[in-house]
């Protein structure tokens, strides 16, 4: 019942305007971070989502971090499903929306200044 409940905001949230409002230069949702205890079925509620994608129209693409990840790495992870268009224009391959899912986010290892590196870059990337 949680699953499909998960589920369910999941297609609501992605049914979200790119522009939420025009007159005020407001964004819509790009990005979304669930939460939530161990064994609480986010992994498998993101996947069950995500198999209901059209193949044609959609990427997915899906990402474990763990202690060892590093920027490099996940910079990798992400050039591997995207292709230059222009100087500084990306784009999945095929013209398709591509879907990442982070699992684990709070998994890479922490550096001396307290910053966890692999966090910063994914943090970039999505602005």
């Amino acid at each position: 019942m949680d699953s499909t409940r998960g589920e369910y905001i999941l297609k609501k949230m992605a049914s979200l305007p790119e522009k939420r409002s025009e007159a005020r230069k407001e964004n819509g949702i790009t990005s979304t971070l669930i939460i939530g205890g161990p064994g609480t079925a986010k992994t498998s509620t993101i996947l069950m989502y995500s198999m209901k994608f059209d193949e044609k129209s959609q990427s997915f693409k899906r990402i474990n971090f763990s202690f060892a990840t590093s920027p490099g790495n996940f910079q990798d992870s992400i050039d591997g499903e995207v292709e230059r268009r222009q100087s500084k224009i990306y784009q999945p391959y095929g013209g398709k929306a591509l879907t990442v899912f982070i699992d684990d986010f709070s998994m890479p290892a922490v550096n001396t200044w307290g910053d966890q590196e692999t966090l910063e870059i994914t943090r970039q990337l999505m602005d």
